[in-house]
């Protein structure tokens, strides 16, 4: 079978704004992103000769078709904020809204299902110290499987499911219909 990729417009956020890169070498700025989530997956990027874990949420433009790839490192508080509030939506058949700002030093997000933000979930694992070596350590293992949790949950609602050959990798994808959500088959 032949095919070709469907083009995404790549995004990240700096300086309290969404930022797109457009093929001419123009960085455009906005308020906002809004669509319909379709799927949530990590891949590591080359950042100053290291590899840099990274995740991405895919966002498609209900009116237009065009779909949006939302890039943010995986230890920023920028993605524990986005995943820790998408993790409290009940209902992924209403678009979502990310709308970061910027205050004092950093960069922070507000989300939004349909008009209600979203308030993070509650019960994150706090940063353990354990010992390594016999040196005391901060850990956050726990933390980092709550969020792989929240994600793979958020990829069941959405119709996504790991391939076993390759965890992480995620197919399907879609939007739920209202007939799946009520557990109609």
């Amino acid at each position: 079978m032949l095919g070709q990729r469907e083009k995404k417009s790549y995004l990240n956020i700096s300086g309290g704004k969404i930022v797109q890169r457009t093929e001419s070498g123009k960085t455009l700025y906005f308020d906002f992103v809004e669509g319909d989530l379709e799927k949530i997956y990590q891949r590591d990027r080359e950042f100053r000769g290291e590899k840099v874990p990274y995740w991405y949420l895919d966002i498609r433009d209900p009116k237009s078709g065009e779909l949006y790839s939302l890039g943010i490192n995986a230890s920023s508080g920028v993605w524990r904020s986005l995943i820790l509030s998408l993790g409290s939506c009940s209902n992924f058949l209403l678009p979502i809204r990310i709308s970061p700002y910027h205050k004092g030093e950093y960069d922070r997000v507000s989300v939004y299902s349909g008009e209600e933000r979203l308030d993070w979930v509650s019960d994150l694992p706090p940063v353990e110290e354990i010992e390594v070596g016999g040196q005391r350590i901060k850990s956050v293992q726990k933390r980092e499987e709550f969020i792989s949790g929240i994600v793979e949950r958020i990829n069941t609602a959405l119709g996504n499911t790991p391939t076993p050959q390759t965890p992480g990798k995620i197919t399907g994808g879609g939007r739920l219909s209202l007939s799946s959500l009520m557990g109609e088959k």
